[in-house]
């Protein structure tokens, strides 16, 4: 079992500094009334880069070409957290018709080269890279090698370096939680000393499943009102649109007590 030091009840951080009394969450007590966390886990697509609605807007377009007019949002929606060979299926299902074959292999092969064009990083990101008080990785679903040439892609890999993790490591996909368990263990730290970043519900159950506090993302370009209200009701300890107040909030809340740059492997 992990041990630590009490800290400040909600609204005392509240209070503390105008920036965080100007946001528009309350942090919950599980975050802020017990213990501080000490390492950050990222999750990246949809989280740190705006590869979701990339994906999502190229297949709205390919859709459009087959005669089915579904917005890019209502394509996010369907496959949020999805595994790839459920794509298919179920973008099949939004249309209520067969797609053809080789449909979703034509779409990452468009993706891929879209995001060798370059990425946006999400709202934030960059500036809670450059500037949280503790340590922080990514623990992603994508394969190792597409993780790194997005993250390249976005401008981010220079910030990350090695601390990432992807579900090739551990041979599991989230909702199951081992990719999130790999990275706190080669972190070195317990699963509830984590503060897990996520643009999903399937991130944040792989979360809850590791018995790690959880904050919902819901700035991303790919987030429509009902995917924001989803992750609301999950019920995750924070949520937030902007990266950057991760930044603020973990800045006052860690102390001086934090580590002043991200822990290097």
């Amino acid at each position: 079992m992990s041990s630590c030091t009490p800290i400040m009840g909600l609204k005392a951080i509240r209070q503390s500094v105008p920036e965080i009394r100007k946001m528009n969450f309350m942090p919950s007590r599980s975050l802020v009334g017990s213990c501080p966390p000490k390492l950050v886990i990222f999750d990246f697509d949809g989280t740190l880069a705006e590869t979701e609605i990339l994906v999502a807007e190229i297949i709205s377009a390919k859709l459009t070409l087959l005669g089915f007019d579904v917005a890019a949002h209502a394509v996010s929606s369907a496959l949020s957290g999805a595994a790839k060979e459920q794509d298919q299926p179920l973008l099949e299902a939004l249309i209520r018709s067969r797609l053809p074959e080789g449909f979703i292999e034509d779409v990452r092969i468009d993706w891929r080269a879209a995001i060798s064009s370059g990425v946006v990083p999400t709202r934030g990101a960059v500036d809670a890279l450059e500037g949280l008080p503790i340590p922080y990785c990514i623990a992603s679903n994508a394969s190792r090698p597409d993780l790194i040439h997005r993250m390249r892609s976005a401008g981010l890999l220079r910030l990350v370096g090695p601390r990432f993790f992807s579900s090739d490591d551990v041979g599991l996909r989230k909702p199951d939680p081992s990719v999130f368990l790999l990275a706190a263990e080669v972190m070195g730290v317990e699963p509830d000393e984590c503060l897990v970043i996520e643009d999903s519900s399937v991130g944040l159950e792989a979360a809850r499943r590791a018995h790690m506090r959880s904050c919902a993302f819901v700035g991303g370009k790919h987030h429509s009102p009902q995917m924001q209200g989803e992750l609301r009701m999950f019920g995750p300890d924070l949520v937030i649109s902007d990266l950057s107040e991760l930044k603020l909030l973990l800045t006052e809340i860690c102390g001086s007590s934090a580590l002043a740059h991200p822990a290097s492997l």
